[in-house]
């Protein structure tokens, strides 16, 4: 198991603007590669153990997504960004930042991944769940799509979270939704990013989105980018959308909160196993879905794209 200790480079000089003039050649050069394998590696790494609050990794995770949040001018939304949380008797925190001065009552997009992962087990051999895929690679798309967001100013709130315990039941999730709910946060929409890092079977720069047919928002981004969301029966079958971070945002708020991700349980042999390393990661496909992601979001709400509910399905 190779290291790579923390490097905590310097934040994208930022300049707000007016208007949002970006095209996609900007997010090219702002959203770039060997920043990507950065951030991954960083969160991937041993010294991370695991990002679990046992191994007290969760904890250094957390802090590092912390300093790029505010090396980047993203705002803490919460003192010191922590959302506190107890789980199993351990105090844990989510990561949650605005872009931007936040505005009570004003429409808010969220934009969210989780953070943890399962920890240090066993006592030979590999004891380290290094977590990559599973999602130091989502964690790293919100971090770098929030970084260009803020680089322009925006008419609706925006708001980004890197999630605690979600491998323990999405508790950090809950605890979240719980308190914006309660805050009279007025969300209009979620967007989860989960494991990112193997390109989906279908082809590259492509994802699949959970909970396909209950909103419009698949609709809507691949008018941005065509055919980048794209539907996977698995996900269906398996009832993925319950079983990530959105779920808990759809409960609370009854509102169009789905999940993009690469893992299509036939493309990577190494879901929760130690072997979840960054050297397996495919970056340079991840980045540009990154890219494109930012692209996409950045085109909503520069034209204020309403993302609505469809009537209830069986999914």
């Amino acid at each position: 198991m190779k290291k790579f200790f923390f490097h905590l480079s310097c934040g994208i000089a930022l300049q707000l603007t007016a208007q949002n003039n970006f095209d996609q050649a900007e997010i090219r050069q702002q959203i770039y590669a060997e920043e990507t394998k950065e951030i991954l590696f960083t969160l991937a790494s041993d010294e991370m153990k695991g990002r679990d609050t046992k191994s007290g990794g969760y904890y250094k995770a957390a802090d590092f997504v912390a300093a790029y949040f505010k090396r980047n001018n993203i705002q803490a939304f919460y003192p010191a960004y922590r959302d506190s949380l107890v789980t199993d008797s351990l105090v844990t925190y989510n990561i949650v930042g605005s872009i931007g001065k936040y505005i009570p009552g004003k429409k808010t997009l969220l934009i969210g991944a989780h953070l943890d992962h399962i920890g240090v087990k066993g006592t030979e051999g590999d004891t380290i769940f290094n977590g990559a895929n599973d999602n130091a690679t989502g964690s790293t798309a919100v971090m770098q799509i929030a970084a260009f967001l803020a680089q322009h100013q925006w008419e609706q709130n925006i708001l980004v979270a890197l999630f605690a315990d979600e491998e323990k039941g999405l508790k950090g999730a809950y605890h979240l939704a719980k308190r914006l709910k309660e805050e009279k946060v007025n969300l209009a929409y979620m967007v989860n990013f989960e494991m990112l890092g193997i390109t989906l079977t279908t082809g590259t720069n492509q994802v699949y989105m959970t909970g396909f047919k209950l909103s419009n928002m698949e609709k809507e981004m691949n008018k941005v980018s065509p055919d980048f969301v794209r539907f996977l029966p698995q996900a269906k079958e398996l009832n993925l959308f319950k079983r990530s971070d959105n779920y808990a945002f759809y409960e609370a708020f009854n509102v169009p909160a789905q999940t993009l991700s690469t893992f299509d349980f036939q493309n990577y042999d190494f879901y929760h196993k130690a072997g979840d390393e960054g050297e397996k990661m495919e970056v340079d496909n991840m980045n540009q879905i990154i890219r494109t992601a930012a692209y996409t979001l950045a085109e909503m709400l520069r034209k204020d794209t309403v993302i609505e509910m469809y009537p209830p399905t069986k999914e």
